[in-house]
């Protein structure tokens, strides 16, 4: 479409991986800071999760900002979240930073419920017992750009239509 751009996640954005501090050392664990894992990878917004990093444990990760974008990459591949808070998540997620330059990370969480980024992430999998698509994989998975203007249309259109979704199903 016009002014519509092709580009990759690799290209576009930073895409960390996570990881989990060991287990053993209890003071890395606490209330700090928000802990995503695959279980916690609803489809759906970020606040909060089951475990949390403390301060100590906070300063070994990869925290990740408001607005990135979660997929898991290893196992149950393809499920998605969005971060609402400052977070950190383990091993088996990518996240995708925010770069509001380019993108609405909204646009992008959508994009990625899409049967064509579900697609290309399936066919990028490897492993014969649990799947897995490791981060330079993931980086080259493309992705349509729209002006921003656009993608704040699009993502204002997808909102109102998943609310509606919402209350129909409320109401039933």
């Amino acid at each position: 479409m016009e002014g519509w751009d092709e580009t990759t996640f690799g290209e576009t954005f930073e895409v960390a991986t996570g990881s989990t501090p060991p287990k053993a050392r209890k003071e890395l664990y606490g209330s700090h800071i928000v802990f995503v894992k695959p279980p916690e990878l609803l489809g759906g917004d970020i606040y909060e999760s089951s475990d949390g990093l403390s301060e100590i444990g906070a300063e070994q990760a990869r925290i990740l900002p408001v607005g990135s974008v979660l997929v898991s990459c290893i196992g149950n591949i393809g499920k998605l979240g969005v971060t609402r808070v400052l977070a950190t998540c383990n091993q088996q997620i990518n996240a995708v930073k925010p770069n509001r330059d380019f993108a609405s990370p909204d646009f992008v969480f959508y994009y990625c419920q899409s049967d064509r980024f579900r697609s290309q992430l399936i066919s990028l999998a490897s492993g014969t017992t649990v799947p897995i698509v490791n981060k330079g994989k993931f980086c080259s998975i493309r992705i349509p750009l729209p002006p921003l203007p656009e993608q704040e249309r699009i993502v204002a259109i997808l909102d109102e239509a998943f609310a509606a979704i919402a209350t129909a199903t409320a109401n039933a």
